[in-house]
This record gives structure tokens, C-alpha cells and sequence, in this order.
């Protein structure tokens, strides 16, 4: 837990920098975002965020909502894909999409009460679209046909079950992340920021 929570403040100190660079030109953007994010780091506290807010969320609406279907075919993958910058930016658009409709859906209908799930989906979305930053400045790549947002169901029951699987989708996405991420080394860092430099 300790490590976790140490982890965790080196993350958010290293966010609060990162919107900071979203504010300057575009070559001094991407230098100081390959220099400023861990990439591996932050998949592991997104995946964590997510799990929290699944966990929460099922507390709050009901246990075995079983899966929906057909389920979300742009967080499934296989576990021995590559990871692909414009397939990761389309996927953690998508992620960030369905995670707010559920999130508004929470607020205003199903639990507009519970202030500490509606935080913990501020927080989550928050995190996943600073992770999309991170990883594009380490993987490149546009998502060039944005996802539709995922359209929700009307019935209560189908739409806990929608929700449900989504976030457990987005869990599972983010655990390939993690397994396929391979951290970028010191010297190709190195030869990444003097030639962003060099663009100054």
C-alpha cells in the first residue's frame, strides 16, 4: 500500500506538469512529455483507478449484473497484439467516452446521491485521458476515424449490466496495456528529447 500510495503522488505531481506542457508549442510539448511520464506507471494506477471504480460501482448498484453483449469490440484484444499508437489512442477515446455516459448516467438517474462514486469517475476519466497523452508521446500515432460513442441501454437492469462491462473491459484493456508495454530505455529517451530539442 505504501508503494502504491508513493506511486501515486509521483503520478499526480507528474500530471499536474503535463497539463502545465499542453499549454506550449508543440516540440517543447512532446520533450517534456516523453521526459515527464512513465508510461508503465501510469497504466498500473489507471488499471488501479478502474478497478476501484468497478469495485464501487457494483457495491453501489447490485452484484452478479452478469456481461452484456455483444460486449465492446475496441476494448477487447488479444493478448499477444502489439501495441499500436492509433489503435490505443481510438481505444482510450472510447474508454474515456463510455466512462463518462456511465458517470452521468450514475449521477443523474441510478445514484444521484453517491458523492463518492461520482468522484471516483471524475478521477478515473481524468487519469485515462492523461494516460492517452503520455502514451502518444511515446507511441505516436492519431486516431484518425474516431469511435462512435457507445450507445447505453434504456432498461435499468440492462443498463447496470452495460455498465458493468464496460468498466471490466476497460480493466482488461488496460491489464494487455500493462503486459504488453515495453518501457522505452534510457538511451533511446536520450536520442527521443535531443532531437525534439533540436526542433526548438
Amino acid at each position: 500500500m505504501k508503494y502504491t500510495a508513493g506511486l501515486l503522488r509521483v503520478a499526480n505531481a507528474r500530471l499536474v506538469i503535463l497539463m502545465l506542457c499542453l499549454l506550449t508549442g508543440p516540440a517543447l510539448k512532446r520533450s517534456a512529455a516523453q521526459a515527464l511520464c512513465q508510461p508503465k506507471e501510469l497504466i498500473i494506477l489507471t488499471k488501479s483507478e478502474v478497478i476501484k471504480t468497478l469495485q464501487s460501482f457494483d457495491k453501489a448498484n447490485g452484484d452478479n449484473l452478469g456481461i452484456w453483449h455483444p460486449g465492446f469490440p475496441l476494448l477487447h484484444v488479444n493478448q499477444s497484439s502489439p501495441l499500436q499508437g492509433p489503435n490505443v489512442q481510438c481505444s482510450l477515446h472510447f474508454m474515456t467516452q463510455g466512462l463518462e455516459k456511465i458517470k452521468e448516467d450514475q449521477k443523474t438517474d441510478l445514484n444521484p446521491k453517491d458523492v463518492s462514486l461520482d468522484k471516483l469517475f471524475k478521477e478515473t476519466i481524468f487519469r485515462v485521458n492523461m494516460l492517452a497523452i503520455c502514451v502518444k508521446s511515446v507511441l505516436g500515432g492519431e486516431c484518425s476515424n474516431e469511435p462512435f460513442p457507445p450507445n447505453m441501454p434504456k432498461h435499468t437492469f440492462e443498463k447496470k449490466q452495460w455498465s458493468h462491462t464496460l468498466l471490466k473491459s476497460a480493466r482488461d484493456y488496460l491489464a494487455w496495456m500493462q503486459h504488453r508495454f515495453k518501457p522505452t530505455s534510457v538511451k533511446e529517451r536520450f536520442k527521443y528529447l535531443s532531437g525534439s530539442q533540436h526542433q526548438l
